[in-house]
C-alpha cells in the first residue's frame, strides 16, 4: 500500500506531538519500557524533537544548577541522561526475557514431571 506524502507528513507531526507529550514524564523518569524504547528511537531520527528535549532538559535542570552555583553541560548532561535510558531499556528488556526463559523453563519441568508421574 502506497501512502501519500501528506499522509506520512501528517503520522510524523502526530508521532512529534506524542513524543513531545511525553518530555516532562521522561524528565521525571516515569515512561514506561515501552514508551522509552519509542521516546528515544524517536529522538535519534528527528531533529525537532531534539530541540524540544534540550529545551526542556534545559528549563527542568539548568536554572536548578545555575542557581546552585554549579557548572553545567546541559548537551553532555542529556546526552548521558538519553545514553542511561537506553542502557535501562537494553537491561530491563534483557532481564525480561531471561525471566520468560526461566518461567518456559520452570513450566516444561513442572508437565514433564507431571507426565512422568502419570506414566508410573
Amino acid at each position: 500500500m502506497k501512502v501519500s506524502k501528506s499522509k506520512g507528513r501528517r503520522e510524523a507531526v502526530n508521532d512529534c506531538k506524542e513524543i513531545q507529550g511525553l518530555i516532562p514524564r521522561y524528565l521525571r523518569g516515569e515512561l514506561t519500557l515501552h514508551e522509552a524504547r519509542l521516546f528515544t528511537k524517536h529522538l535519534k531520527r528527528c531533529d525537532d524533537c531534539r530541540e524540544e528535549i534540550e529545551i526542556s532538559y534545559l528549563l527542568d535542570q539548568g536554572i536548578v544548577r545555575v542557581e546552585n552555583g554549579e557548572t553545567i553541560d546541559l548537551h553532555a548532561d542529556l546526552e548521558d541522561m538519553l545514553r542511561e535510558t537506553e542502557d535501562s531499556i537494553t537491561h530491563l528488556t534483557q532481564f525480561r526475557t531471561a525471566v520468560y526463559l526461566i518461567e518456559s523453563t520452570a513450566i516444561f519441568v513442572l508437565i514433564a514431571c507431571v507426565l512422568i508421574l502419570t506414566l508410573f
